[in-house]
């Protein structure tokens, strides 16, 4: 049996970038304070035998690698008798935290995995990005629930021996803390606007930045930020993405809600060159995701199923980046349900699933 090869990576935020209303302990961690321009790089990340730290482009990454007998003591200790609930509970930040930390001891500040299987070549990687926007709780939660799934289980040994899934499932730590402490409705990050905080980190990229579909208002919900990146959270995430982009096979941002199937582009209404292409992994995908419990997906470019949106993260990637497979989804409920971000907790499983039928769906059409 192959083990996982899980890294665990983490953005690390100055402690000034937190708001005192949702204050975050840092006593406890054993991580370097470093100026807020984060990069993530992975491209030098080694498989070591042994557990070790590197700095690397002002980022601490701790890599864990484990043999096949650890690696079945690990899953027999972390998801054999465990509190964490995947299925139905949507979890505190601190609660995912430690539960990433059982993998790693050292608490971070916005987690993220890599799972893979060792062995072979460099692999495509899978990029999922979770959280982005604070509300949409079900898009963390799917995606935890997805990374349960590909550790846990040798069902998809297939697929983690031929990609490297990067996920992050709560991008937007501050605006989730936020959502837990303060506000449910809570849509953008935290940092400090004059007399309103957050920007939507989805509205900063590089990408049309604050054209049409995003606000120059602070106190707006879709207030594109001081300037392009000037969110920590958008940025790292872009040049995490950045040290990887020749090399990734698709980048997917998960969002609720309206049940979409979306790719490039946002900010105008123009099709992408490569739609056709772009349509049959979509098809692929909402057809998986019917088939597990009839839930019907629409599928298209965001301007031209949702509404005109600049800045977006997956529009970066797409023409600034130049990963061609890039989509964003809109996860249940319908874009006519009552409870719109508030999904109840006892849907998280079946959401989950037909997220991941639906992406696997579209991978295997890579």
């Amino acid at each position: 049996m192959l083990c996982k090869t899980l890294a665990l990576v983490a953005l690390v935020h100055t402690i000034g970038a937190f708001e005192s209303e949702a204050p975050v302990d840092f006593s406890h961690h054993k991580i370097v304070r470093i100026h807020p321009k984060f990069v993530w790089d992975l491209q030098r990340l080694q498989r070591l035998e042994n557990v070790f730290d590197s700095m690397l482009h002002q980022q601490l990454l701790k890599v864990c690698h484990y043999d096949e007998e650890k690696a079945e003591n690990l899953r027999n200790i972390m998801y054999s008798t465990r509190a964490f609930d995947y299925d139905t509970v949507y979890h505190t930040y601190d609660e995912i935290r430690d539960e990433m930390r059982r993998v790693d001891d050292e608490g971070k500040d916005i987690p993220g995995l890599i799972i893979t299987n060792p062995g072979g070549a460099a692999k495509k990687a899978i990029f999922l990005e979770c959280g982005i926007h604070a509300r949409e709780w079900i898009s963390t939660a799917a995606c935890l629930w997805i990374s349960n799934q590909l550790v846990t289980t040798t069902t998809y040994d297939n697929l983690l021996d031929k990609y490297e899934f990067i996920i992050v499932p709560t991008l937007n730590v501050d605006g989730y803390i936020y959502t837990h402490t303060t506000n449910r409705n809570w849509r953008k990050t935290r940092s400090q606007n004059g007399l309103c905080y957050g920007a939507d980190p989805n509205r900063n990229w590089d990408a049309a930045f604050c054209q049409t579909g995003a606000s120059s208002s602070p106190c707006s919900d879709t207030y594109c930020g001081k300037s392009v990146f000037s969110e920590s959270e958008a940025k790292a995430m872009a040049d995490l993405v950045a040290t990887k982009a020749a090399n990734t096979a698709a980048y997917v941002s998960v969002h609720s809600y309206s049940q979409l199937w979306m790719y490039p582009w946002g900010y105008k209404s123009a099709n992408p060159p490569n739609k056709a292409r772009l349509d049959e992994l979509s098809a692929a995908g909402v057809a998986a995701i019917k088939a597990t419990d009839g839930r019907n997906f629409k599928y298209g470019t965001i301007a031209n199923t949702i509404y005109v949106a600049s800045g977006s993260s997956i529009d970066y990637v797409y023409d600034k980046l130049g990963v061609q497979i890039a989509f964003a989804l809109e996860l249940r409920p319908d874009a006519n349900a009552s409870n719109g971000f508030i999904l109840p907790a006892s849907q998280i499983k079946i959401a989950s699933q037909e997220f991941w039928n639906g992406l696997r769906a579209m991978i295997e059409k890579l």
